[in-house]
């Protein structure tokens, strides 16, 4: 297993990330965890808020937005900037496997990429600049090959 790819984490592990950084679990922690563990993809912080709240943990959305930084400073959560404008940020929680995605600006479609794809981009960056390349988050916006095609014939003809 590539180093940059860090193992799936069992409670016992992610007790450990919090002692280690001097942390503690709190229920609020906890349930937000929860909510990322079970939901499996990437929610913003309102749709972590909203689902918290609703299995109970009485959250402010502020304490959505500080503990989601923790998470991110404890390596347990993984977050990726979208939209048009990239002014919003999603969140999962970190898993074994780097998933990557292209949204299409036109019909929303979400188009899976290969992850060997940016391995072979990290391996790259790695060799030319010399660097260690910890983990990667990209964010693909273009068009989907459906959208591709028809904007194709929507194009009048070049002279």
């Amino acid at each position: 297993m590539d180093s940059w790819l860090l193992p799936l984490f069992d409670d016992k592990a992610i007790h450990q990330a919090f002692q280690d950084a001097g942390h503690r679990l709190t229920s609020h922690r906890l349930a937000l965890l929860n909510v990322l563990r079970h939901q499996g993809g990437f929610l913003d912080a309102e749709a972590l808020h909203e689902l918290a709240n609703l299995r109970g943990a009485n959250l402010s959305l502020a304490t959505v937005y500080r503990t989601l930084a923790l998470f991110k400073e404890l390596n347990l959560v993984e977050g990726r900037i979208v939209g048009e404008d990239q002014v919003r940020e999603e969140y999962r929680f970190r898993s074994q496997q780097q998933h990557y995605t292209l949204t299409c600006k036109r019909c929303g479609a979400i188009v899976p990429v290969e992850s060997d794809i940016v391995d072979a981009f990290r391996r790259e960056v790695t060799a030319s600049l010399g660097v260690t390349v910890l983990s990667a988050h990209s964010c693909f916006i273009g068009y989907c090959a459906a959208c591709t095609a028809a904007l194709a014939q929507e194009a009048p003809p070049a002279e």
